[in-house]
């Protein structure tokens, strides 16, 4: 076989380690026809196996597709499906050289479709909070920290007569009788200092200077930062009663995020909402009693909450793990406020399902830190890895040791049974070498096929017998062949850790050098590094 058809063979073998991995890839030319489509992508885009090779990827793009990218989805965009649906996918793209040199790119494309409807049903409540606000029947005001007047429905000025545009950005003492307005600061001073919720009788101002006794209830909210935000309040006309319960009731059902409300002293869950209830998985009437902490699946991310309100009185979005009702478990995006409903501490929490979106995290930062062909560390993540095992060795003067295992005549492999034999062969090697090594041995892939092994806590001659099982083992090991199975062997060299200033490189080096001495010697042995290698 030519060069170029050995180079072609070579590169059809490496795109179908791509074949297994649940997220799109594909393989493209310079000018974006697609060479190749993992079964992942032309799932995704729902087209048959094959369809999707010489096809240009402006064949993928929507219609509207001129339209830009909204600039809250960096790296995201849309996919026409082959039925003419859309689908959101964050997108990945690395340079690849072909066969004989020419470019190609790599993309790597995730589903992100559920994330960006979820975005989108945060969206729509965020408006649907701001369209409440204005159409709600009672009046509502807001102010900011400092006391001033930031905000009111349109409720609000109907009730006193007041334009909004002549309270905004003024405090109480510029609306109203000092009397009257110190009565309002007094309150709104406890409120701050106190935190919670006050409910209280008062004069409230009206347009030309008259008042009215009116019913004020006043809650203290959070900013981002877990700081006073300032206080909304809402006033009830003492002649036409309190705003309906069923209809507070009414806008929590409809939320798209989980609530839940505990008191403080016992952490007793006393109210959620339906879609509090669908993410743990049982009914409403069976969560309300229960405790709170009973629904976190690692102590120590409760204890980080804990934390944080002690001394925030607030959390905002944390990553936290909760556990379903029948013990499987879910990332939500958590976020908790302290407040008072009738006299009683309580803990008001939000929810909001985040596993989808975590799980593509994880999965982008596990592709990005494995060798492709072998499953193992590449060798960036290898060095990442062993660079913190040197400081934590150098740090509490333990042992460490290093090993450079090289197939043997590898070459001879790939001349005699092919390329494709040849990668099974390494991703062999890997896996015999897992089967022998400790959990937390680390094991990478320098390249071609040397591999690199860190042993923490293990000395020269600890580090000989465990490459000595490796060696054993990996030369008993039947590799299946075009023609039938044969074996092969392997040559280590070993390296322990010199001094508290010595290097991963300079560690590597030395098992290379040994290495070496092991070729020389005649293969398929183990040699630990001496001075003057």
């Amino acid at each position: 076989m030519s060069p170029s058809g050995d180079a072609e063979e070579s590169r059809v073998a490496l795109w179908r380690v791509f074949d297994t991995l649940p997220t799109g890839v594909c393989v493209t030319t310079d000018t974006g026809t697609i060479l190749y489509a993992n079964p992942a992508l032309h799932g995704l885009l729902r087209y048959a196996p094959g369809g999707l090779t010489g096809l240009g990827l402006t064949a993928l793009e929507p219609e509207d597709a001129f339209l830009p990218t909204p600039p809250d989805a960096p790296g995201e965009r849309r996919l026409r499906c082959q039925d003419g649906g859309i689908v959101w996918v964050a997108e990945s793209v690395g340079p690849l050289a072909g066969p004989l040199g020419e470019r190609q790119s790599l993309r790597v494309y995730t589903d992100v479709t559920h994330h960006r409807q979820a975005q989108a049903a945060l969206r729509d409540q965020l408006l649907m909070k701001e369209v409440l606000f204005e159409t709600l029947p009672v009046p509502v005001f807001v102010k900011n920290a400092a006391g001033e007047y930031t905000d009111c429905n349109d409720a609000f000025e109907r009730y006193t007569g007041l334009e909004r545009r002549s309270i905004v950005a003024k405090t109480a003492f510029a609306v109203m009788d000092p009397r009257i307005a110190k009565a309002h600061a007094d309150q709104d001073h406890e409120l701050t200092v106190n935190w919670g919720q006050r409910s209280y009788e008062e004069a409230v101002p009206f347009v030309g200077g008259t008042t009215r006794l009116s019913s004020l209830t006043k809650a203290v909210f959070c900013d981002s930062t877990g700081n006073l935000g300032g206080i909304v309040g809402v006033i009830h006309d003492l002649t036409e009663g309190l705003p309906s319960e069923e209809r507070l009731q009414a806008i929590l059902e409809q939320s798209p995020i989980g609530v839940s409300v505990s008191r403080r002293d016992d952490g007793k869950i006393i109210f959620v909402n339906t879609r509090f209830a669908e993410l743990i998985g049982l009914k409403r009437e069976d969560l309300i009693g229960r405790q709170a902490r009973d629904y976190y699946l690692d102590r120590h991310q409760r204890e980080r909450v804990i934390d944080r309100l002690r001394s925030f009185g607030s959390v905002t979005n944390m990553e936290v793990q909760f556990r379903r009702a029948d013990g499987s478990s879910f990332w939500t995006l958590f976020t908790v406020n302290q407040a008072v409903i009738q006299g009683v501490q309580v803990n008001l929490a939000w929810i909001y399902d985040y596993t989808d979106r975590r799980n593509m995290e994880e999965a982008l930062r596990d592709m990005a830190s494995r060798d492709p062909l072998t499953g193992i560390y590449n060798r960036r993540s290898f060095m990442e890895l062993a660079r913190s095992q040197l400081a934590r060795a150098h740090r509490f003067s333990e042992p460490m040791s290093v090993f450079v295992l090289d197939v043997d005549h590898f070459k001879r492999i790939n001349d005699s049974y092919g390329h494709a034999t040849g990668d099974d062969a390494l991703r062999m090697v890997a896996g015999g070498c897992q089967a022998i090594l400790r959990e937390y041995d680390i094991l990478g892939r320098l390249g071609g096929e040397e591999f690199v092994v860190v042993l923490p806590g293990a000395t020269a001659e600890e580090s000989r017998v465990v490459a000595e099982r490796v060696r054993r083992h990996l030369s008993r090991m039947a590799i299946p062949g075009p023609e039938g199975r044969f074996h092969l062997t392997s040559s280590i060299g070993i390296s322990a850790l010199d001094g508290a200033y010595d290097t991963l490189e300079k560690a590597i080096h030395r098992a290379d050098l040994a290495l070496y001495r092991a070729k020389r010697e005649g293969r398929n042995r183990v040699v630990v590094y001496e001075p003057g290698m």
